[in-house]
């Protein structure tokens, strides 16, 4: 990326396997193809999937009823009829504002003239257009090549700090290039992690990013950005069963009864978990790590209040010594290592601070944080002097948890949940020792993953985010990726995922044709994978399978009739095999989806060459990189263009 740009919403930067497997295939697109050659058919292992592991929301010892998979969620509605007060509360808290249709309940927030930075030239090949008419936006990129021009359907965040917006397009959920930044009186920006050099203006919105953002969405199994349509519910912001569990069982009950004398089992009340399992509630949305790993068999969406976290996702952290305070959506992981916490033996939680229903007026903050506060400190006053305090207005935070600027969130802040003694800067990263993993477990405990479940989750944690790293270190962390999930391999052979994860780290190894072999049998034991599709078409374009490629890159086209990189995947292995006519098709149809995308563009330029027609194909050749406007990422296009046009 050109920027340390990430998103206002944090959740909207997790990534999973599959955004791993999309930069691949960006990778193996400017990689030197290699030459023809000599097909063979390697024997290859036959894996039957792996039986499911027992379900936590079957097995978990739990006294609440409503973990149940069988627990079936209402909506906020159902909810209101007995807790009128509370749920309007709620719906004020920036978590019952996490997202809102555009024009139908986003609120007056945004504004559209030009102090507001609209247009914004981002660079001297692209500006950003916000378009409003009455309750339509439309969010454009303008280049000398056309327009990339999408409507803002969804604004995802409450506008505290700011929003983004997803288009939404046959059941895929697009982030749309423009996001809005609410600091220093608002404005617009070009969407946080986006790199137009690369994708041209559009990233998949996956399933652990709209699990955090919106009230429930279904994704359709396999997929990396489909879901069941309507892919949001009526209620977009996050519900009270977020936090509660499903409400089918309390509902019914309620209707039919008075409540029991004693706890009501029929749903989850965090106060009533024990400090761990309430800290889970948060922790679901609030510890996004470096990574977050399905457990073998699980998934994030069926995570329920009232169970362990980690039985479901295990999350990955920096290692300490690579730690920097500074970042966003790190709060859990500062408050665990706060005097606050480990004083209090692990009892305080994110809502011994924070009141999960709603959030007290500008003029009652300080009262209100310094109560808190003093729950634990009434013994114990304030030894700053009184003209400090007055300064501060009285603010324990002011002083104990400091706010400072976002190294990653640019137009943000974010505070010291550290919470330490005295302000002072955090000590700079030291560094590893060679060999030593990046990544480690955000915790140890007994519901953790251990074993080869340890392995295989630091194992696709690493494939997953290898192709991030610096590259003097990518081979290392390759060979310890793929080593951990051969490993995990042995165990749980018809692991899919886990062999997508493994195949990927071959292939940053450069061992072309163990990962070809293996992504073949992710493709086999889930043929409907997107994640399994594209690293097969990625392994067998690196290993000159180009038939194979070409036959995976259809299936996934298939899959995903709304993304670019499927086609583009299969108008390369199409050019590759000398069908210069199949590769310009693929081009133009993903062209249509994205037209300043550059890299279709220069495969039609290579497919114009190829053909005869030299003049069309330099005019769409110097259009493509017109597009690329990072030095590197251009060169690297060049000398791909170059190759193929040389084959």
């Amino acid at each position: 990326m050109p920027t340390a740009r990430t998103s206002p919403l944090p959740a909207l930067v997790l990534l999973g396997v599959f955004v791993a497997a999309v930069a691949a295939g960006g990778w193996f697109l400017f990689r030197t193809p290699a030459p023809d050659p000599v097909p063979t058919e390697p024997e290859e292992p036959e894996f039957a999937a792996d039986p499911p592991p027992p379900d936590p929301r079957i097995t978990f010892a739990t006294e609440f009823r409503n973990v149940r998979p069988d627990a079936r969620y209402v909506g906020d509605a159902a909810c209101a009829g007995c807790h009128r007060t509370v749920t309007e509360a709620y719906h004020g808290h920036p978590m019952g504002r996490s997202a809102a249709w555009v024009g139908g309940g986003a609120g007056p927030l945004e504004r559209y003239d030009a102090a507001a930075h609209n247009p914004l030239r981002v660079d001297d090949h692209h500006e950003l257009v916000v378009e409003r008419d009455k309750d339509r936006v439309v969010h454009r990129v303008r280049t000398a090549a056309g327009d990339y021009a999408v409507p803002a359907d969804l604004a995802i965040g409450s506008g505290t700090r700011g929003r983004s917006y997803l288009t939404f397009d046959r059941g895929a959920a697009w982030q749309t290039p423009a996001s809005w930044f609410t600091p220093d009186g608002g404005r617009w920006d070009l969407s946080p992690g986006f790199d137009l050099s690369a994708n041209g203006g559009r990233r998949p919105v996956i399933a652990g990013c709209l699990f955090c953002h919106v009230d429930r969405a279904e994704a359709v199994p396999g997929a990396v950005n489909r879901y069941r349509e309507p892919v949001v519910s009526p209620q977009p912001s996050i519900g009270c069963e977020r936090c509660h569990g499903p409400g089918s069982i309390h509902a019914t009950e309620r209707a039919a009864g008075p409540k029991p004398a004693g706890r009501d089992t029929s749903v989850v009340n965090p106060k009533h978990l024990p400090p761990g399992l309430r800290g889970a509630v948060c922790e679901q949305c609030h510890l996004q790590g470096q990574a977050r790993v399905a457990r073998r068999g699980r998934d994030l969406s069926e995570f329920r209040p009232g169970l362990p976290l980690e039985l479901f996702v295990t999350v990955m952290v920096r290692h300490p010594d690579l730690v920097e305070v500074r970042r966003s959506v790190g709060q859990v992981e500062q408050m665990e290592k706060s005097r606050c916490f480990t004083g209090s033996g692990g009892a305080l939680g994110c809502i011994s601070c924070h009141d999960p229903h709603s959030v007290p007026a500008p003029a009652a903050k300080a009262a209100f944080y310094r109560g808190r506060c003093q729950t634990c400190h009434e013994s114990r006053p304030c030894v700053a002097p009184a003209a400090d305090r007055a300064a501060q207005a009285d603010r324990c935070v002011a002083c104990h948890m400091p706010r400072g600027d976002s190294s990653n969130i640019v137009h943000a802040s974010v505070t010291d949940h550290r919470v330490p003694r005295r302000p002072a800067p955090g000590a700079p990263p030291r560094g590893l020792a060679p060999g030593t993993d990046p990544l480690v477990p955000f915790r140890a405990g007994p519901h953790a993953a251990a074993g080869a479940e340890a392995d295989r989750a630091l194992g696709i944690a690493l494939a997953d985010t290898v192709g991030a790293a610096p590259p003097a270190g990518r081979a290392a962390l390759a060979a310890s990726a793929a080593n951990r999930l051969a490993t995990s391999l042995q165990a749980w052979p018809g692991d899919a995922p886990a062999r997508v994860a493994r195949a990927t780290a071959l292939g940053v190894a450069g061992r072309d044709a163990e990962r070809l072999t293996e992504a073949r049998a992710a493709a086999k034991l889930a043929p409907d994978s997107e994640a399994a599709l594209a690293e097969l078409t990625a392994a067998a374009i690196a290993g000159g399978r180009y038939d194979l490629a070409e036959e995976a890159a259809a299936t996934w086209v298939r899959l995903t009739p709304t993304a670019v990189e499927p086609l583009l995947a299969r108008g390369t292995a199409r050019g590759l095999r000398g069908d210069w006519a199949g590769a310009e098709a693929d081009a133009r149809a993903a062209l249509a989806l994205n037209p300043i995308h550059p890299r279709p563009r220069l495969l039609l330029a290579a497919a114009r060459h190829r053909q005869g027609d030299s003049v069309a194909a330099r005019g769409e050749a110097d259009a493509a990189l017109a597009l690329v406007t990072r030095p590197d990422a251009r060169q690297a296009a060049a000398d791909w263009y170059l190759q193929l046009i040389r084959r």
